[in-house]
């Protein structure tokens, strides 16, 4: 009979397979690439701001040198002037003039300092009337100059002027002044003025990058030295926009973006020179800041592919690993039913050929029934006269052909009995069916005995293999008898020692034994010792399959129970189901 969990014959295992889900796989994959895609956002965004302000705290180093700088060269020029005035003290702007001294005392203050383009001196009528460039020196009208109008100069004294040409050398120049205070005659005026190349030369040499904007400037936005400033062209007023940037924050400050007349974007930083109306100013090129941050976002980004090829390669090898399983787990459950089914049809086909053993052994008794029902009915043809041993005789034949549909009727539902199906039953009424139904087609020679100690507790198990276990070993026990005799099927509950427990892991507690014992032939130590192995048999060829005791042996372990032999030769064999019982089963 086929099993209800055959797969079909002829379908693929492949056919049975699972459908692999691919919504979660989708999700993998689309978070393989936008997981490294956030992180690289997230480190782009947190690498500007660090680029950023990397960028100012430069901006800002820079600036404090520049400050530095310029405060040392102001410095040195008000002593300057300072000196010079205390020089003049005393004397008239004519005697100034014609003085050699004078002009060679402005000749060497103009060499020590090498930011100086020169020194002149300027008298109340607004000429110049001597300086370091030359001896004698001839007027020069500087009614033009912005340290002669009134009151151009600060509370100090002090004036820096725009950027000119120096009249009296042509170079290009910014000065600062101040009234003459130590003189006889009226005040004037003495200008030291200042080369913006020796500012520019030094600008330069700290500009990281050539498009940098490094300038001195005055507060009213007039500069006066620029890195942007081609040789020898005067400065005008650039700074209008710078002016107003600086309004709300007069000592330093950034500028995050402010864009050049060069139309370059600039990151600035300012500060302003202390005690003077002057600031100066750093201009970092946004775009190298920007280069230096996508630098970052390139290394950041070639991680991050690195990742996201890392992650779809692993979710490629997951998905591919999952629908393999899936393949394995497919045909493994199709091999199961296969192997459910090829169990079934072996245990099938081990009752029927132990139906086939038992048919054996009751050919006698059916050739005798029918000899009867033949005998019967030809004497009921000779004596057909007779009434009362027409009924006599039919009584016979009745009783007779009962006996044989009986014996019939055991064998066709020992045979038909379905297999693989656990159930709970009373194993004394089944070994009673059984040892009546052997008792009557094992052979006449032989006789089932059963001692069964009532009441047996019930178990849990496959009747149907159950039932076949115990027809197979008394088939066994008659085949170990050629001559007849007794075949004794015993029943009976105990707690057996541990010593005699085969396997140690054998549990503890009551146990349902079972034993079919003969007085046959018996086995020495060497065929005992392989007893139970598979399609071992001491029979002959054609006469056992090897597989009765095997089969015995995994019914009781399949169980939860164990299998025991006792045997010696000329002694006989008996063979213990020891089957465990479950307590709480019984309650």
């Amino acid at each position: 009979m086929r099993n209800s969990r055959e797969q079909p014959r002829g379908s693929p295992a492949t056919e049975s397979l699972p459908e692999v889900p691919s919504g979660g796989f989708a999700l993998l994959w689309i978070a393989s690439v936008l997981v490294p895609l956030l992180i690289l956002v997230v480190a782009a965004a947190w690498s500007w701001t660090g680029t950023e302000e990397d960028a100012r705290i430069r901006a800002l180093r820079t600036v404090d040198m520049l400050h530095e700088h310029a405060l040392r060269s102001f410095e040195t020029q008000e002593a300057i002037l300072e000196a010079i005035d205390q020089r003049l003290e005393g004397m008239e702007w004519d005697e100034i003039a014609r003085s050699r001294d004078v002009h060679e005392f402005l000749a060497a203050l103009d060499r020590r300092s090498l930011p100086s383009g020169g020194i002149v001196l300027v008298a109340p009528d607004k000429q110049i009337v001597a300086g370091s460039a030359r001896y004698p020196f001839e007027p020069i009208d500087a009614s033009d100059r912005e340290y002669t109008v009134d009151h151009a100069h600060d509370e100090a004294g002090t004036l820096i002027g725009q950027t000119v040409i120096s009249r009296p050398r042509g170079t290009r120049v910014f000065p600062i002044s101040r009234p003459r205070r130590l003189g006889a005659t009226g005040s004037g005026w003495i200008v030291a003025s200042f080369r913006p190349g020796y500012f520019e030369e030094f600008y330069r040499s700290v500009a990281e990058h050539e498009r940098d904007l490094v300038s001195l400037m005055r507060s009213d936005g007039v500069v006066l030295a620029d890195t942007n400033v081609p040789e020898g062209e005067i400065v005008g007023l650039s700074g209008e926009s710078f002016v107003t940037a600086v309004r709300n924050s007069p000592i330093s400050g950034i500028i995050p973006n402010q864009r050049g007349e060069d139309g370059v974007d600039r990151m600035l930083a300012y500060r302003v020179l202390s005690g003077y109306p002057l600031y100066v100013v750093y201009g970092l090129n946004r775009d190298v800041i920007v280069a230096a941050w996508l630098r970052d976002v390139a290394a950041y980004a070639a991680i991050c592919l690195l990742a996201a090829l890392l992650l779809l390669a692993l979710t490629s090898r997951v998905q591919r690993a999952v629908r393999r399983e899936r393949v394995a787990l497919a045909e493994t459950r199709v091999e199961m039913e296969r192997r459910a089914e090829a169990e079934s049809r072996l245990l099938h086909a081990q009752r029927v050929d132990a139906l086939g053993r038992v048919v054996g052994g009751v050919a006698h008794d059916f050739n005798n029934i029918v000899q009867a029902m033949k005998g019967g009915a030809a004497r009921v043809s000779r004596r057909a006269d007779d009434p009362d041993e027409v009924r006599r005789v039919a009584a016979l034949i009745d009783s007779t052909a009962a006996r044989g549909a009986r014996l019939i009727a055991r064998m066709l539902a020992f045979a038909r009995r379905e297999q693989g199906r656990t159930q709970r039953f009373k194993p004394g009424g089944a070994l009673r069916e059984i040892g009546e139904f052997l008792d009557e087609t094992i052979g006449s020679g032989y006789r089932v005995a059963l001692d069964i100690a009532e009441p047996l507790p019930a178990i849990e198990a496959d009747h149907a293999e159950f039932e076949t276990v115990i027809v197979n070993l008394v088939l066994n026990a008659r085949d170990a008898m050629p001559g007849g005799g007794t075949i004794t099927v015993t029943a009976q509950t105990d707690i057996p020692a541990a010593e005699d427990t085969e396997p140690s892991s054998a549990q503890a507690g009551p146990y349902l034994t079972v034993t079919v014992s003969d007085t046959g032939e018996g086995m020495d130590e060497e065929t005992l010792a392989r007893a139970g192995e598979p399609f071992f048999t001491t029979k002959p060829p054609g006469k056992g399959t090897g597989l009765g005791l095997a089969t015995a042996r995994a019914f009781c372990e399949q169980a939860g129970g164990y299998l025991s032999i006792e045997s010696a030769r000329a002694r006989g064999t008996s063979v213990s189901l020891r089957l465990p019982i479950d307590v709480d089963l019984q309650a």
